[in-house]
């Protein structure tokens, strides 16, 4: 009895033993999220380009028609630390862009279209990145067709996303960093022909663009 009495202590000892060896590590976890400054991105008049009252009279029945370019200030700030960063513009209105509006010059990705009027196209515009400022001199626009494609230069046309317009401030084709920016959206619309368009009411344009502005 005593043998018996004698092992099974010994082992609730061991047992015991091991027990306190396994809580003597304990793992320490230090948590939290660095969290890029928000850039902040402005539009001159909260960003309306209003053609206003357009009559019927001035436009052509067989030709598209241009209208005069109109400008929209634009302002980007993304804090205090120089940072390189990109805009991406996308077409709220894409099912009603008419193909070949925009004449010579420009590609469909950078037509965005004015919207429906009575089931009726009403026409597309343009945008152009234009006069970009910052704290450190004039930047030139540059783009790519897509995230993680090779940065070009640019003339400023703005296609619609997936493709991405950044600046630079030398010769070398790559985003520059900066603080801030500012610069003009030159748009540009043409009214579709009116025998296209349903006249025996007001047709109003419509045309609605998102920008977003994101780090590289």
């Amino acid at each position: 009895m005593k043998k018996m009495l004698g092992v099974t202590v010994g082992t609730l000892c061991l047992v015991a033993s091991i027990g306190a060896h396994a809580t003597n590590v304990a793992e320490l976890i230090v948590r939290g999220t660095i969290k890029p400054v928000a850039c902040n991105l402005s539009l001159a008049g909260g960003g309306i380009v209003d053609y206003q009252t357009i009559p019927a009279a001035s436009l052509s029945p067989t030709q598209f028609t241009s209208l005069a370019a109109k400008t929209v200030g634009l302002s980007i700030s993304c804090g205090q630390t120089p940072a390189q960063f990109r805009v991406a513009l996308s077409d709220l209105q894409s099912a009603s862009k008419v193909t070949g509006i925009l004449g010579t010059g420009f590609t469909e990705a950078q037509n965005y279209g004015l919207g429906l009027a009575n089931s009726k196209r009403t026409g597309g515009y343009s945008v152009t990145l234009k006069n970009l400022q910052s704290s450190s001199g004039t930047l030139s626009p540059i783009m790519r067709s897509s995230s993680g494609a090779a940065w070009q230069n640019s003339d400023g046309k703005v296609a619609q996303s997936p493709a991405q317009y950044s600046w630079r401030s030398g010769t070398s084709v790559v985003p520059a960093s900066v603080t801030s920016l500012t610069g003009t959206l030159e748009v540009k619309a043409v009214i579709n022909r009116t025998q296209d368009l349903d006249l025996t009411r007001d047709v109003t344009l419509d045309g609605r663009t998102s920008l977003s502005v994101d780090y590289i």
